[in-house]
């Protein structure tokens, strides 16, 4: 069976792939963009996305205790902070264990940086010790970096919502 090629049929499929071509062109530009927004907005977005997430979780605790006859404020009030504490609870019991045996792990953090260093010095990469220190203090200040905008970032939320 044979197709033949007509210019008004070769038309309809090009201007049938160009509005398709643009509209996938508008849609990456508005994801791009949606993405920028929330990139400027973190601090904005990031406490809401918490707050919504600590509601989700508390909510059937705190319909169950509305349910047996307490006030709606009260509910909340009590199933937020049992839910802070059980939280604070189970990163207390999750950072004592690891405050502990800090010492075995930074023991073991640089034996595996040392045969990291020691593998890419050899034959198939023979990256040099000044690429990696370099490389090393760029990725080291990157966290630093990222580390002290969230701090920033979660103290500013907090002191929104102490005001």
């Amino acid at each position: 069976m044979s197709a033949s090629l007509s210019p008004a049929r070769s038309r309809a499929a090009l201007r049938a792939s160009a509005r398709i071509s643009a509209e996938l062109l508008l849609v990456l530009l508005g994801t791009a963009v949606m993405i920028w927004l929330l990139g400027r907005m973190w601090s904005i977005v990031w406490p809401l996305v918490i707050g919504l997430l600590i509601t989700t979780l508390t909510w059937p605790f705190a319909r169950f205790l509305r349910r047996r006859g307490w006030p709606p404020a009260l509910a909340a009030s009590v199933v937020t902070v049992l839910f802070l504490a059980v939280t604070a609870g189970a990163v207390a019991l999750i950072a004592v264990p690891v405050a502990s045996q800090s010492g075995e792990l930074t023991d073991g953090v640089v034996e595996g940086i040392q045969r990291l260093r020691a593998w890419a010095a050899g034959p198939p990469l023979n990256i040099g010790d000044d690429q990696i220190t370099g490389a090393l203090d760029t990725a080291t200040d990157r966290l630093q970096n990222s580390v002290g905008s969230m701090l920033t970032t979660l103290a500013t939320g907090v002191g929104t919502v102490v005001d």
